[in-house]
């Protein structure tokens, strides 16, 4: 009868450890759960959201080293191996493009750096040199594409769509007939404000 009476409260001590183990862990798990999600929101937070999505990030990390930087990849510095993205719908079509920019002494220059316009399918559709943060996209569009705006020589180019591509040098433009973009303007690459999500490759 003794035996089973110190059995019976054996286990039930054991049981109860394993309870409070359990609860233990369980708060553990919960706080874990709370701190990603609190850095997935302070991220949102930090960064303009059309630049954080992590498969259009690996997306285009294989489009550069599987693809277009593929015979460069031997000559890039790591910091030359950094790069950044915005997603926009430049012509309403219900598609969004995507703006690439580059980051690194291998790409950028006094005059600006080196950018991509790709389509959905990671086609390209205007490579920008001697490009410059910020690209203003303005509500105005021409040939059903978005007017945008770079800043080049201390002026404000236009950047207007036709026959299939943006100009890709804007220094090569003349000044706009204006001295600061609209206030209706979306804002990309936006350092100062709310700047996009750098990523390597």
């Amino acid at each position: 009868m003794k035996k089973f009476i110190f059995l019976s409260i054996f286990l039930l001590i054991i049981s109860c450890k394993n309870q409070t183990k359990e609860k233990v862990q369980s708060a553990s798990e919960t706080t874990d759960s709370i701190a990603i999600k609190n850095e997935k929101n302070q991220e949102k937070s930090i960064y303009a959201p059309q630049s954080t999505d992590l498969q259009t990030a690996n997306n285009l990390k294989n489009f550069l080293t599987l693809e277009y930087l593929k015979d460069d990849l031997e000559f890039l510095q790591a910091n030359d191996r950094k790069f950044q993205f915005y997603k926009t719908d430049l012509n309403n079509d219900g598609k969004e493009e995507i703006f690439l920019r580059f980051m690194g002494p291998y790409f950028c220059g006094s005059g600006g750096c080196t950018f991509l316009l790709l389509d959905k399918y990671g086609e390209i559709i205007t490579k920008f040199t001697v490009t410059r943060a910020p690209i203003f996209v303005e509500p105005t569009k021409t040939n059903d594409w978005s007017l945008l705006l770079v800043k080049d020589g201390g002026v404000f180019k236009e950047l207007t769509f036709k026959d299939g591509s943006y100009p890709n040098n804007p220094s090569l433009l003349d000044k706009a007939p204006y001295d600061a973009p609209s206030g209706h303007a979306q804002v990309m690459f936006d350092d100062e404000g709310f700047p996009c999500k750098t990523f390597e490759f």
